[in-house]
């Protein structure tokens, strides 16, 4: 993975070091969201909203309707991007890729400093507020989002959403295999895939036969490391104080010393990534 990612982000790997995918076939999913209260249930988050992301649900099916109101459905959630940008701009390596595809936070690491929400190419900024498929937590101030199971991948299972799905609207397996799994549908269906090559690549392909704005899935370019939207003011006020903390502070410093080359991407965003 070093020759691929050099030394933008961290990287690691939790089982075999085979890429792995999950599958969403739109044409399938009747909206009945077992598959966000099962991601509920397997972290212990409260059932509570399911209408929208936040630090305590992590996958929403939108629109946001009840089941029955709606012929169309799509997932938003993390997409686990092959090149993911959150892990780009985090200071302080809270952000790890793992080979088999999955893109997790460190609780422990992260400072909460935000840089990862307004990367993300799935945010949506909107007036003096972002949406996005990550979320800071009001009570740890920390960011979290889905982690594809990654405690579950370990022990090669699959995700707990995909397990929960009635109707096999959900899939999960090699990456290549999914691939050729969605490949395969969304000719079937007359569809087309999504997040294959949006964002330069995801581990969650979509198969979609409606516009993407019918499904409610953002329309995304195909750029590796598009150019993120931290405000600049945010990152000047982060070199001058310690807002995150001092020992985020010193973290932060001592990374940046030895990796200068994210610098270039946190800063000059409208640079190619190296």
């Amino acid at each position: 993975m070093d020759k691929k990612y050099g030394t933008l982000i961290p990287t690691g790997r939790l089982l075999d070091g085979k890429p792995r995918s999950i599958l969403f076939d739109a044409t399938k999913c009747i909206g009945c969201r077992q598959c966000v209260h099962a991601c509920k249930d397997w972290h212990d988050h409260p059932r509570t909203t399911v209408y929208e992301v936040s630090s305590t649900n992590w996958i929403t099916m939108e629109p946001p309707v009840l089941e029955g109101l709606s012929q169309n459905w799509g997932r938003n959630s993390c997409m686990h991007c092959e090149f993911p940008a959150c892990a780009a701009v985090c200071p302080v390596e809270a952000i790890t890729k793992y080979e088999e595809g999955p893109v997790v936070i460190n609780q422990e690491t992260c400072i909460g400093c935000e840089y990862c929400i307004y990367a993300c190419p799935w945010g949506a900024l909107g007036e003096g507020d972002i949406s996005s498929v990550i979320s800071k937590s009001s009570d740890s101030g920390k960011a979290s989002k889905c982690t594809m199971c990654s405690d579950r991948l370990s022990e090669d299972k699959q995700p707990f959403c995909v397990s929960a799905c009635p109707t096999d609207a959900l899939d999960f397996g090699l990456q290549d295999e999914i691939k050729e799994k969605a490949r395969n549908r969304a000719k079937e269906v007359n569809g087309y895939l999504y997040g294959d090559r949006e964002g330069g690549g995801t581990h969650v392909l979509y198969v979609l036969k409606e516009k993407k704005e019918v499904h409610g899935v953002r329309s995304v370019s195909h750029e590796k490391y598009p150019q993120h939207r931290i405000p600049l003011g945010l990152m000047i006020r982060d070199l001058f104080t310690l807002r995150c903390g001092l020992a985020g502070k010193l973290r932060a410093l001592y990374l940046a010393i030895i990796h200068p080359g994210r610098l270039v991407y946190r800063y000059w965003p409208w640079r190619k990534a190296a």
